[in-house]
């Protein structure tokens, strides 16, 4: 079986060297070639087999910033202020934080279980008695994001019951997992009849995006 080049994921089109995620990645900047022709995260200069032949003797420095990864932790950090103004408690999940350095794309990790550790939700939010897992994710255009198409050569996404919050420069919405998967579109979060929302709130945050993301 055919497998991504960046993260070893089986590849069912013989004529692709990348995954969708991967493939997404490059195409949003995230990833480029090295000179040795694997893929490399494209803010170093040499990927992680050409940093290894350069027998470590000092630290390889980014080379570039890359706004999209930026954009998405602007994301994250307006989706988790919003939800703690609206009176809940938000806890810190996903990769980058129950596993620190496991995201990294200079020394990607392959394998079943590691793209099952990359679809782990961003997000707890807790309020009550309620506790929902929130992933986010951030599109200059949200008719850009689809659900079905984004997760269906990564073996589908596990967590049927988490929402998912699409931030844009002019909306926050919000659906959930199981209903993205049956074809539903997203909703706006203030509309979401399964969080108790306070829409002046998520109004304020909305202008937020709009002055933080309006040009970008």
């Amino acid at each position: 079986m055919i497998k991504c080049l960046q993260c070893g994921a089986p590849i069912n089109n013989p004529d692709h060297d990348l995954c969708y995620e991967c493939w997404e990645d490059k195409e949003d900047g995230l990833i480029d070639e090295c000179k040795c022709g694997n893929y490399k995260d494209s803010e170093y200069e040499l990927c992680f087999e050409c940093y290894k032949k350069s027998k470590f003797d000092k630290p390889q420095k980014k080379n570039k910033i890359n706004d999209n990864a930026i954009k998405g932790k602007v994301a994250e950090a307006i989706v988790e202020e919003m939800f703690l103004s609206m009176g809940y408690e938000v806890f810190r999940f996903g990769m980058e934080n129950t596993i620190p350095g496991f995201s990294g794309r200079l020394n990607i990790k392959k394998g079943e279980v590691a793209n099952q550790v990359r679809k782990m939700p961003d997000f707890i939010v807790v309020k009550g008695s309620q506790i929902s897992f929130v992933e986010v994710k951030y599109r200059t255009n949200e008719d850009n994001f689809d659900f079905n198409e984004y997760y269906a050569k990564k073996g589908g996404y596990p967590y049927k019951n988490a929402y998912f919050i699409l931030i844009s420069p002019k909306h926050i919405k919000i659906q959930k997992a199981a209903d993205l998967e049956k074809g539903k579109g997203f909703i706006w979060l203030g509309d979401c009849e399964d969080f108790q929302t306070d829409r002046e709130i998520i109004k304020q945050y909305v202008e937020f995006c709009k002055k933080f993301f309006g040009n970008c």
